[in-house]
């Protein structure tokens, strides 16, 4: 990542329950911006954040992941938070780092 000054960096974390999308949205923003050619889907195993073997068997994030995006002159760098419960101290973690959040929401 090629050097930034502090004002044009943004952290954002993208927090919500299991299964509301949030790797997917995170996949949606890399391939809206430029960074990735081909966007991945959980149900194919080919995203992004969701890159360990386990988190693919399982079809779900286990832990937090960060990737980043150059979007009008800024670098924003996206947390994907894992949704489960059992996993909630990586998104406690990535919240104390960010400056913002996106909730996703199903139903």
């Amino acid at each position: 990542m090629p050097h930034k000054e502090p004002g044009k960096i943004r952290n954002v974390a993208v927090i919500g329950h299991r299964g509301t999308g949030k790797t997917s949205l995170v996949e949606a923003l890399l391939y809206e911006s430029g960074t990735i050619n081909r966007l991945g889907s959980v149900a194919e195993k080919t995203t992004v954040t969701d890159h360990d073997d386990d988190e693919r068997k399982r079809g779900m994030s286990i832990s937090a992941a960060v990737t980043h995006l150059e979007w009008e002159g800024r670098t924003i760098n996206l947390i994907d938070t894992p949704g489960e419960a059992s996993f909630q101290a990586d998104v406690l973690s990535a919240l104390r780092v960010v400056e913002g959040a996106i909730v996703t929401v199903s139903g």
